[in-house]
């Protein structure tokens, strides 16, 4: 019987390391998605950084050019447009900034960490860049809003 209750105890003790290695390969696959996950909103928005710049840039004209402005368009609204046009450059900006920061802070290496802390980790960033994301959007159709009302491409 003593024979019996070792076998016993040894199975139960392979059994439960071997689901213990399973839960942590799950874990692992599902932190790996995660992370790719967050690379690739990541990638989605990157590129609207460039395109982010060269409107600064149409703003950054539109403004030293508001007496010309005003010249073509008599009842235009200088004081509003310009406040318009600070208002979105301020957002172009802001909007560059928090990309440029989440990407300093970003840890792609998770060495030394359990996976369960990784994975809570990677949850935290996937919701940060998806807000990211909505900024983004955000701020590109305020960009081709006010740039479109002044026919500027």
């Amino acid at each position: 019987m003593n024979k019996d209750k070792k076998m016993n105890t040894y199975f139960l003790g392979i059994s439960v390391l071997l689901i213990s290695c399973s839960a942590c390969n799950s874990m692992k696959n599902e932190n790996r998605q995660l992370q790719e996950e967050v690379i690739a909103v990541h990638d989605s928005i990157m590129p609207k950084m460039g395109l982010f710049v060269g409107n600064n840039l149409k703003v950054t004209t539109l403004l030293t050019k508001m007496d010309s402005l005003k010249q073509v368009h008599p009842d235009l609204d200088t004081s509003s447009l310009k406040q318009q046009l600070v208002n979105l450059q301020t957002d172009l900006k802001l909007t560059n900034e928090a990309m440029t920061d989440w990407m300093h802070n970003f840890d792609p290496e998770h060495e030394n960490k359990k996976p369960e802390e990784v994975h809570t980790y990677l949850q935290e960033q996937l919701q940060a860049i998806r807000r990211l994301k909505d900024q983004f959007s955000a701020t590109e159709q305020k960009s081709q809003h006010v740039l479109a009302t002044y026919r500027i491409k």
